[in-house]
């Protein structure tokens, strides 16, 4: 795009001036012309009478005049006539050269005044009329149209009814859909168990206390040592490591003759006998269980479960037995019973891997969930991950065929086709028995009581372009151009997908129009030009931008003060520097806005003031060159 200009710098005083020079240069030739010819023709009629061959009469007529007696002129004063002469005609010359000078001096004397102005940028380029809100309806509609109500061209509201379609098609895709649903659910479910599975076997490889107890380790033959574990070994799945137990309650189920089973009440007292300890310890009844045992001699037994608090000597497996008493006396036992723990549970490794940290376990006593194992196993942790992502894809894949389903029923909700918004119809391409491929949009619906231009931007001017600058728009007619007006709605952040030939990218930038005149009427997608303004000054300080020189410390001008003032920041004008005319200065100056013809002022010098335009636009080799020499 172009930057504009928008003031010129007048020239016409220096033209003048070489017109004046050249009619002045003329005269002074065609004089000079004029006094050769003067003296060429003397001596040629000279020349003529000597040798030419004439008639006697006029060989008289030129002897009369010759013979007749003159007063001769002093060599002397021939002499000084003709060094006056000469005089004369380098004086002239010496003034035509010197005319000459001073006319080029004053034509490079060219100077401006500071002025007040305004100072704009813009962008220009190309665009197309669209409506601000546009609408593509039955795009995806498959079926056959059966009834068309409106024509391109013709206005509509929101909810009029467009064209009505047949959906019988669509009503077999809900079917197909609805089967493809069903089927990924049962994936997904089969997903969901899978990430659980496999978080279970992870968990697995830790190993804890399921209760409160005492470990006890594996029981081993006589012939083999206690097995130890240590970090870095490998534990199989299925390996025994011990039982824990809870061994602050002990047990004691004992069988007793039915005819005492009305007499034996839950919580009743009873003393226990430990032989192989020779000692007693109260307890209680905790459970009456109504079993049918015959005994050796035929009496039918019902058991009891006796509990009693382990003082710290019991085990398991040691032979007891125990007496209740009652309101018939003592009640014995048909039999003597064993000592169980109140719990146990056989510890059981559960997934193979490596160890990574034990402690001693054997008959040290635990809390529930203390941590007595922990291997590592790098597939089990990866069979997680995967577990994860399938069940990630097949919830992905559920939502896209539920919204599948939602849009196929909407579909056919909506047979009849209405617009969404009040506007005209753009194009109708639907027609009574055509079939819709559910590819492309038979009706387009815009409203065009709010226009847009899609202005192109090139790579090279987008940075400058922002939301809200002036814009003004020229559709060029075969007639007569119609100018609008807009702003800048919204700047694209990505480059344009359609680029042609590889050329540079462009952005499109919506320019929001103004409202229409009456009497003017556009089409979408019009081509139109566009300006769009990106900087303005409207009152300021403004020079012609050839008046700007470059210094070591920036931008400067020569500038002549005004009578009876000074520039206190004037800079001395480098060595070199040639015809700055006089009492001009070099004054530092701070620019703002420029175009390709001036530039604002910001500081430096005032409005009005007279400024050299001729001068060198560089003066940084001149600063340079005095900077050497005097190193």
């Amino acid at each position: 795009m172009n930057q504009k200009d928008l003031s010129n710098q007048d020239t016409q005083t220096i033209e003048n001036d070489q017109n004046e020079k050249s009619t002045e240069e003329a005269s002074v030739e065609k004089q000079a012309d004029e006094n050769t010819n003067l003296l060429v023709n003397d001596e040629q009629q000279l020349q003529a009478v000597k040798e030419d061959n004439i008639d006697l009469g006029e060989r008289n007529r030129y002897a009369d005049v010759m013979s007749s007696k003159k007063k001769r002129v002093p060599k002397a004063i021939k002499m000084v006539l003709s060094l006056a002469f000469v005089g004369v005609l380098i004086a002239g010359g010496f003034y035509m050269i010197n005319r000459t000078k001073s006319d080029e001096n004053q034509k490079d004397i060219a100077t401006v005044f500071s002025e007040r102005g305004m100072l704009e940028t813009y962008i220009e380029g190309d665009g197309s009329i669209e409506a601000r809100k546009q609408v593509e309806l039955g795009k995806e509609i498959k079926g056959k149209i059966t009834e068309v109500n409106v024509q391109a061209g013709q206005s509509v509201q929101a909810g009029d009814v467009l064209f009505v379609v047949n959906q019988e098609e669509t009503r077999k895709e809900i079917d197909t859909a609805k089967k493809e649903l069903i089927e990924a659910q049962k994936s997904l479910d089969e997903a969901a168990s899978a990430v659980t599975a496999a978080q279970r076997n992870v968990s697995e490889l830790t190993t804890t206390a399921p209760f409160s107890g005492k470990f006890i380790p594996k029981t081993q033959e006589e012939s083999e040592p206690t097995k130890t574990y240590k970090n870095g070994d490998e534990l199989s799945a299925g390996t025994v490591l011990g039982t824990i137990v809870d061994d602050t309650i002990m047990r004691l189920p004992l069988y007793f003759s039915y005819a005492y089973v009305d007499s034996v009440q839950n919580g009743a007292k009873a003393n226990v006998s430990i032989p192989s300890t020779m000692s007693q310890i109260e307890g209680w009844v905790e459970s009456i269980e109504r079993v049918e045992k015959i005994s050796s001699s035929g009496t039918r037994l019902f058991r009891v479960v006796i509990a009693m608090k382990n003082p710290g000597t019991l085990s398991s497996g040691m032979v007891a037995s125990a007496e209740i008493p009652s309101d018939i006396g003592s009640i014995m036992p048909a039999e003597t019973g064993k000592l169980e723990y109140a719990r146990e549970e056989t510890i059981t490794i559960k997934q193979t891997g490596t160890i990574t940290s034990i402690g001693t376990l054997d008959y040290y006593r635990f809390s529930q969930g203390t941590v007595l194992v922990k291997q590592k196993n790098d597939e089990l942790n990866r069979a997680v991950e995967t577990a994860r992502r399938t069940l990630e894809s097949q919830q992905q894949a559920i939502a896209e065929k539920q919204k599948r389903v939602e849009e196929l029923q909407a579909r056919v909700a909506n047979s009849n086709v209405v617009s969404p918004i009040d506007g005209i119809v753009l194009r109708m391409d639907a027609v009574v028995d055509s079939e819709l491929t559910g590819v492309d949009a038979p009706c387009v619906v815009a409203d065009i009581s709010s226009l847009v231009v899609n202005a192109q931007i090139s790579m090279n001017d987008i940075n400058s372009v922002a939301q809200g600058q002036q814009a003004s728009i020229t559709i060029r007619t075969n007639t007569e151009d119609i100018n609008l007006s807009g702003v800048v709605e919204s700047v694209a952040l990505q480059a344009d997908q359609n680029q042609s030939n590889g050329g540079m990218p462009t952005y499109t930038a919506v320019v929001l129009l103004d409202a229409l005149p009456e009497n003017v009427s556009v089409s979408m997608g019009y081509y139109v030009d566009y300006k769009i303004i990106t900087a303005r000054e409207e009152d300021c300080i403004i020079l012609p931008s050839k008046a700007i020189v470059n210094t070591l410390e920036g931008t400067a001008v020569f500038a002549k003060p005004a009578e009876g003032e000074s520039f206190e920041n004037a800079q001395p004008i480098p060595e070199g520097t040639e015809d700055i005319p006089q009492d001009f200065q070099l004054v530092p100056v701070k620019v703002g806005l420029s175009d390709s013809n001036n530039v604002q002022i910001l500081e430096g010098i005032p409005e009005g003031t007279e400024v050299f335009v001729a001068g060198p636009q560089d003066v940084y080799e001149q600063q340079s060159e005095v900077t050497v020499s005097v190193g």
